[in-house]
C-alpha cells in the first residue's frame, strides 16, 4: 500500500566542483564517465535520471534526451523538464533522462564540427563524435539506465550544425532532432553538400525542430539577407538555404518545424527554442490531469481518456507508454480518501491492466475491497500481492481480515 507518490521528493545535490578552480557548479544530476576507444580520450558525462521509487512501483524506462554542450546547457534543461513533467502533476513533457555531454580540453570545434576548415586544422572530427555517440555513448546509456527506446538529440551553434549532420547522415541514431541556430556557413556550408541526396531517403517517424535566433544587421528581412556578406546575416542565409532544401522534400515524411526568433540572439535563443523544440518533439503528451478528481467526470469515461491517451503516445513513439505507475496509485488512494469509490477502484484496475506483474496494485486493491466491506475479495487481492512480493504489511493485513479483525 503506497498512499501517495513520492515523485515530487525534491532532487539532491549530488555533487559540486570547486568553482574557485574555474569549474562550473553542477547541479541536479550526477557524474559518469566513458572512456572512448574511438576519440582515445576519456568523456565526462553529466547525468539525470528522474526521481522514482522502485520499493512499491515498477522500474520505469524513460526516453533519453543527448545535449551537446552539456556543461552549458545541462542544468537549464534539468530545471525545464522537471518543471514540465513532474512539478504540480505537469505532463506537458515525459520524464527524461537527461545525459549531458560537455566539452573536453577545448575540442569543441574537432568533435562538433563534421568537416574541416583550413582555418581551423584540429576541426572536422565530427563523424569521429558521432561514431562515440552511435557506437560507444547510446549502448552504454541503453546497459546502464532504464531507457526507452527514444532518443533525441540538441545542440546550439555548433552543436546545432552536428544534429543536422547526424539527421542528414546517420537519421536511425535518434527519434527527434533540435536544432538551435546551428552554424550551417561552416566551411562554406559543407553540411549541405550533396543534401538534395540525403533528403530524397524516408524520414518517417523522425522529427526535426529548427530554430534560428535574430543574428542580421538591422532593416534586413529575410529576402534581403541572402544578398548581404556582413557575418551574421551569412549565418542566417546558410540556415534559411538549410529550410528551402527541407522543404522542397514534403515527400520524405521529415515531420519537422522551422521558427524564427526575432527578439533573441544567438546566446539568448537557446533556453526559449529548447522549451519549444522538446514541446514540438512531444506535442501530445499533456494530459487533463484535472479529471482524476473532477466528479463530473465518471470513472469508465475518464478510464476510456486514459487508456486513449496512451495508445495515441504508444503509436507516435514507437513503443508501449504506461500511465505512471505511481501516479495512478496517488490518485486511487486520494478518491478512496474522497470515497469516490467507483473512480478509486478504476485508477487501481489500471495499474493492474499495465503493471500485472508488480505486486504494489493488487495490494492497492485489496485496500478499496476492504473500503467498501467487501474482505473477501480483499484477501483475494492481497494473496495475488503476495504471490509477488511478500512484505510484512501485506501479511498482517490477510492475517487481520482472517482473524475477523
Amino acid at each position: 500500500m503506497k498512499k501517495l507518490s513520492l515523485a515530487a521528493l525534491a532532487i539532491c545535490l549530488c555533487f559540486l566542483v570547486n568553482a574557485q578552480s574555474g569549474q562550473m557548479l553542477v547541479s541536479f544530476g550526477t557524474p559518469d564517465s566513458l572512456y572512448s576507444n574511438t576519440l582515445k580520450e576519456n568523456r565526462p558525462l553529466w547525468i539525470y535520471t528522474p526521481p522514482a521509487d522502485t520499493a512499491y512501483f515498477s522500474k520505469p524506462a524513460y526516453p533519453v534526451l543527448y545535449v551537446l554542450d552539456g556543461d552549458f546547457h545541462f542544468s537549464s534543461l534539468q530545471s525545464m523538464i522537471f518543471q514540465l513533467s513532474t512539478s504540480n502533476g505537469n505532463t506537458a513533457l515525459p520524464k527524461m533522462i537527461i545525459v549531458g555531454i560537455p566539452n573536453t580540453n577545448n575540442h569543441r570545434n574537432r568533435d562538433l564540427t563534421p568537416s574541416a576548415d583550413a582555418r581551423d586544422p584540429h576541426s572536422g572530427g565530427g563523424e569521429a563524435f558521432t561514431a562515440f555517440l552511435g557506437k560507444e555513448l547510446i549502448p552504454y546509456i541503453d546497459k546502464k539506465y532504464a531507457t526507452a527506446p527514444f532518443r533525441v538529440l540538441i545542440g546550439h551553434s555548433l552543436g546545432g550544425l552536428l544534429v543536422v549532420n547526424t539527421l542528414l547522415h546517420h537519421p536511425g541514431l535518434f527519434n527527434g532532432y533540435i536544432a538551435i541556430d546551428p552554424s550551417i556557413f561552416w566551411n562554406n556550408s559543407n553540411v549541405l553538400a550533396n543534401i538534395q541526396q540525403q533528403l530524397s531517403h524516408s524520414y518517417q517517424n523522425k522529427s526535426f525542430y529548427l530554430g534560428v535566433a535574430h543574428t542580421m544587421k538591422p532593416g534586413l528581412d529575410t529576402i534581403q539577407v541572402r544578398k548581404d556578406t556582413y557575418m551574421g546575416s551569412l549565418h542566417t542565409s546558410a540556415i534559411l538555404q538549410l529550410a528551402d532544401e527541407i522543404r522542397a522534400f514534403p515527400g520524405n515524411q521529415l515531420r519537422w518545424k522551422y521558427k524564427y526568433y526575432e527578439d533573441d540572439d544567438h546566446n539568448s535563443i537557446p533556453f526559449i527554442a529548447e522549451y519549444d523544440g522538446l514541446r514540438y518533439i512531444f506535442p501530445h503528451h499533456r494530459f487533463p490531469t484535472y479529471l482524476y478528481t473532477d466528479n463530473s467526470c465518471p470513472a469508465d469515461s475518464l478510464q476510456a481518456l486514459i487508456n486513449t491517451h496512451f495508445q495515441q503516445l504508444s503509436n507516435e513513439m514507437g513503443y508501449r507508454v504506461r500511465p505512471d505507475e505511481a501516479t495512478m496509485n496517488e490518485f486511487g488512494y486520494r478518491n478512496l480518501q474522497d470515497q469516490n469509490f467507483e473512480k478509486a477502484k478504476m485508477f487501481f484496475q489500471l495499474n493492474i491492466d499495465y503493471y500485472p506483474e508488480n505486486f504494489n496494485p493488487y495490494d492497492s486493491m485489496g485496500d478499496y475491497y476492504l473500503a467498501v466491506k467487501d474482505t473477501a475479495r480483499a484477501n483475494i487481492f492481497w494473496k495475488k500481492a503476495l504471490a509477488r512480493r511478500s512484505t510484512a504489511e501485506i501479511r498482517e493485513k490477510v492475517a487481520l481480515v482472517n482473524a475477523g479483525k
